[in-house]
């Protein structure tokens, strides 16, 4: 509707060409809260494409009219030159006490103004009166704010304002107590009466502390309000992605500046002419689109606004009558271009205010819903009819969760009219309500609508031509056959020869009419390519023999739709005969002698030569592991004690041809069966004697632990099973391991009880008693 090229109020991915310029007219209708306001605007704009991805863009407000449907709700129609007909002068508000320069017990607070008490004075409004606040001669306000010595009678004065915090500027006797030049808004009152039941003013039921205002319009005073050429935007929309591709991303800057501002023109901010920013909004937008099918696009944006706040110099202070907030805006769009000359479009578009700000009673994030189309007779200008929805105006279901909180106070609750006359404040604390506020008027209306008319230049639209296919006329390869290497330990025969090389280089050649840049294309039937371009290597190692084909082709934007050529390259088995290449060896076997029973080693170490294959033979013993490998453990038997074992291994897979060496041997001795070691014997002795032999006995066990110990007890059948007990005992009190203990008995020989004990070496006979 105004700004860069889009929707209505959404940006698509699309910018003006190069050389394009579009001009619209709108007349705009839209409604916001609180106050209920109507918007109707005639803005006009203007954009111009730099290049076909960029554009630049101007808009302005021809005209603007604000019509305020519910005055009560903001705090505008509460300043002190704002007046309506039928109330007297002024509505109640809530404001910032005035503050003299004497003892002033209410300074800082929050104060009821009550209706038809404040007198018309004009901005800035500093050093005018304050009003009356219900207070009847004799009495005067001055002297309760520190105006005049108490007792006196002297008038309460507006001003001068002072430095406040992120709400604004602190304006005594005219804005709110939390900050700004806007008063907090009273809704309504209950009457007091004095003792002779008459009317004696009133007090506030149903008020806010906190200002409330429209960021569109904060400041305005009055019912209907209107202006000209007052906001001014420029800015420019960027595209970053191709013209033809079917998403386009992007960003809209803009500056926003106000031709009225407070020091000037504070009069056409009263009508609602602008926020007002004194240096201007700085704002940013991302946007995106994305065309979805052949008629439906889809857009969404993310924008932010940097807005200013409303400043004016009085009397050499900068004050901040207004902090305004900033915008961010979140919306998104589908339009659906039936053909040329029809697009209907739907919208969503939230706006929510952040940041620092004055604080807003009634602060209304506004979202919308806009349906609509657009009608282009010709593709330099068209029309455009949308209906436009507030979806969230401030009606009954608006408050369910609304609190307010806060104190002020009433500065003549009770009037004295005995003796000296005098007033007595009284504290007022906001009543506690669910659901719209009691004297909050109701938002009815949030309908709207958009009527639009534009034209401009447009380029010609390019015609399409006709691709021509690229060809490749030429394709050259190193090689047509390669005949395979031998494999290990084969040679070519006599006279033949054979290719290591299975890598063909190739060179492609293509030609396209239109010059477009190529895209070489392979394909082969084995092996693959390695490079890009139009010269690669064709690696081929590793495949059997046969025949491969390699096909190029390339492709200029349109495919593979042109010429391809095809070469053909043969591989064969080279004729291979076997080489000499004997194997050079030696064996190795044990050390030294090896036991009866025990293990040893042959180990056959080949150097050189093919692979081959082990078959090992022994004279004696048994091969344990390792046949068929290099190296084997050969188990010896008591009967090979005193022999030597001699261990053959045969070679195979050599080629007889070539009489390498296919048999190697190694021996080994064996030492002589060992016999049982007598190690002591005694007869008949004290039990102390006895396990002192034992003792001794199982230290030359421990000394061979892979013999056994062998013991033999003779006598009487009583006299061995005591000797056994005292034997078996021994060794549990030792805790030597039972298992390599046995226990023999040798009968009765009438010489009474004997024992013998023995060490068993490994494969030597235990010994008969």
């Amino acid at each position: 509707m105004g700004g860069a090229t889009g929707l209505f109020t959404v940006y698509d991915g699309q910018t003006l060409r190069k050389g394009e310029h579009t001009v619209s007219i709108a007349y705009s209708n839209y409604d916001r809260d609180p106050g209920n306001m109507d918007f109707t605007e005639i803005p006009v704009s203007f954009q111009i494409g730099l290049s076909n991805k960029f554009e630049i863009f101007y808009n302005t407000d021809v005209w603007r009219g604000v019509k305020v449907n519910s005055p009560r709700n903001i705090s505008g129609t509460y300043l002190p030159d704002s007046v309506f007909s039928g109330i007297g002068t002024s509505f109640p508000a809530m404001i910032l006490a005035p503050d003299g320069n004497l003892a002033n017990p209410f300074a800082g607070l929050a104060i009821y103004r009550p209706p038809g008490t404040q007198a018309v004075v004009g901005f800035p409004y500093t050093g005018g009166s304050a009003g009356s606040f219900g207070i009847s001669s004799p009495l005067a306000p001055g002297a309760l704010f520190g105006f005049c010595a108490l007792g006196t009678a002297c008038p309460a004065l507006m001003g001068p304002a002072f430095a406040g915090g992120s709400n604004g500027s602190f304006f005594p006797g005219v804005g709110s107590a939390t900050g700004g030049i806007l008063p907090g808004i009273v809704l309504a009152t209950t009457p007091l009466f004095n003792a002779n039941n008459t009317p004696a003013g009133t007090i506030p039921s149903s008020f806010t502390i906190a200002a409330s205002y429209n960021p569109d319009a904060p400041l305005i005073n009055k019912p209907w309000g209107e202006s000209y050429f007052n906001t001014h935007t420029g800015g420019f929309k960027w595209r970053w992605t191709s013209n033809e591709s079917a998403v386009g991303a992007g960003i809209v800057g803009a500056y926003r500046w106000f031709h009225d501002r407070p020091n000037s023109r504070i009069g056409e901010l009263f009508d609602g002419a602008s926020p007002g920013g004194s240096r201007g909004d700085f704002m940013g937008t991302f946007f995106l689109d994305a065309r979805v099918g052949q008629h439906v696009n889809v857009s969404t944006n993310i924008g932010y606004h940097w807005n200013s706040d409303i400043k004016a110099d009085i009397d050499g202070f900068s004050a901040t009558l207004l902090n305004r907030p900033d915008e961010l805006l979140i919306s998104a769009a589908v339009d659906f271009p039936v053909n040329r000359w029809f697009q209907p479009i739907v919208e969503v578009r939230s706006t929510q205010y952040i940041g620092s700000r004055t604080e807003n009673a009634f602060e209304n994030n506004p979202w919308d819903i806009i349906g609509g189309f657009r009608i282009f007779p010709k593709r330099w200008y068209g029309f455009s009819f949308a209906y436009r929805r507030h979806m969230n105006q401030q009606d009954s279901g608006s408050f369910d969760n609304l609190e307010f909180t806060g104190d002020a106070t009433v500065l003549c609750r009770n009037q004295v009219t005995t003796g000296a006359p005098a007033c007595v404040p009284g504290v007022i604390t906001n009543p506690s309500f669910t659901g719209t506020p009691p004297g909050f008027l109701l938002s009815e209306n949030p309908h709207g609508f958009i009527v639009q008319a534009f034209v401009g230049r447009r380029n010609p639209r390019l015609v399409d031509v006709v691709n021509q296919f690229a060809n490749v006329t030429g394709l050259v390869i190193s090689d047509t056959a390669i005949v395979l290497p031998c494999p290990a330990g084969m040679g070519p025969r006599a006279g033949a020869v054979c290719n290591d090389a299975t890598t063909v280089t190739v060179a492609t050649t293509a030609v396209d009419p239109e010059n477009d840049v190529l895209t070489y294309n392979y394909t082969v039937s084995g092996g693959r390519i390695v490079g890009t371009g139009a010269n690669v290597s064709w690696d081929l190692s590793g495949l059997s023999p046969g025949t491969y084909t390699i096909t190029a082709g390339v492709d200029d934007g349109c495919g593979l739709c042109g010429q391809t050529q095809t070469r053909t390259v043969t591989i064969a088995a080279c004729d291979c005969i076997p080489l000499c290449n004997c194997p050079t060896g030696s064996i190795s076997g044990p050390a030294g002698v090896t036991n009866p029973g025990e293990t040893m080693s042959f180990t056959l170490n080949l150097s050189g030569g093919p692979d081959v294959t082990y078959n090992w033979s022994v004279s004696g013993g048994t091969i344990e592991t390792g046949q068929g490998t290099p190296s084997i453990v050969v188990r010896t038997a008591r009967e090979n004690a005193g022999q030597t074992i001699t261990a053959t291994v045969a070679l195979g897979g050599l080629d007889p041809a070539c009489n390498c060496t296919t048999s190697y041997s190694e021996s080994g001795p064996v030492a002589p069966a060992p016999e049982a070691v007598l190690v002591d014997e005694f007869g008949k002795l004290p039990n102390d004697d006895i396990r002192g032999r034992l003792d001794n006995f199982f230290t030359e066990l421990s000394n061979n632990p892979n013999n056994q110990g062998y013991i033999i007890n003779y006598g009487t059948d009583k006299e061995i099973a005591a000797r056994e007990k005292l034997i078996t005992n021994h060794i549990a009190f030792r805790k030597f391991d039972r298992t390599r203990i046995t226990l023999v008995r040798g009968g009765d020989k009438g010489e009474g009880p004997s024992t013998k004990l023995y060490r068993i070496p490994p494969g030597a006979v235990n010994p008969n008693p």
